[in-house]
């Protein structure tokens, strides 16, 4: 008799992470790039704010969006076992690259302020090298979180366990995302939608029970199990 409670208490725990998570997504989305955009680092408070910045949009923001997949995992997965575990695998990618992303721009920022004799912010080949690998790996995780977005939702849509509209908004973010590594001016489009499915999916997440269903079991042609 003690299963099915421990089960049910888990399943309600790793709910409630999944939709804190969510929310941590959507602060990420919108606070790191402000800072990125409006931070100085001749402030005496700058190098810790362009920190802050690379945390919250590289450590937290992958093991947020992780934390969040596992826990849509548990709801959608009876129902698209195959789709959602690419989607956690993509999810996973998409931390790693952004991680990666966060660590290139820790690693460039503090070796700038260690070493001023050297005039880096100067030379042209060192600033478009970087702007390069940062673009590049940026995109790279932005096109993971594109297919994680359309797996979510295509998920959600098919399975009916997801709100119709909701599931749209993961498939519209997912499609712009995908190519932000070929149009990086699509980032700034990509974080809106990003933004709207973080906080629905959180609030989604955090007031659901264990094992609520959206709506009635659908019949296994309507799922990826077979």
């Amino acid at each position: 008799m003690e299963k099915p409670s421990i089960t049910r208490a888990s399943s309600l725990a790793l709910g409630k992470w999944g939709g804190v998570a969510s929310f941590l997504l959507a602060v990420a989305f919108i606070v790191a790039p402000l800072i990125y955009l409006l931070g100085d680092l001749r402030t005496a408070l700058g190098p810790f704010t362009y920190d802050l910045a690379d945390f919250l949009y590289g450590p937290l923001w992958g093991a947020s969006l992780v934390t969040a997949m596992v826990a849509l995992w548990e709801r959608l997965g009876e129902v698209a076992p195959r789709r959602m575990s690419l989607a956690l695998l993509a999810a996973m990618l998409a931390a790693g690259a952004f991680l990666a992303v966060a660590c290139i721009r820790s690693a460039n920022r503090h070796y700038h302020i260690n070493h001023p004799e050297l005039h880096l912010e100067m030379s042209t080949p060192v600033l478009v090298v970087w702007t390069t690998l940062v673009a590049g790996v940026t995109g790279a995780g932005w096109h993971f979180l594109g297919w994680v977005f359309l797996l979510a939702g295509w998920s959600g849509w098919t399975s009916r366990r997801l709100p119709h509209l909701l599931s749209g908004m993961y498939l519209l973010a997912g499609a712009v995302s995908l190519f932000v590594y070929l149009r990086p001016d699509l980032e700034g489009t990509a974080v809106m939608p990003g933004v709207v499915v973080s906080i629905w999916q959180g609030i989604l997440l955090w007031r659901a029970g264990p094992g609520e269903r959206q709506a009635p079991e659908v019949d296994a042609g309507q799922s990826d199990q077979a």
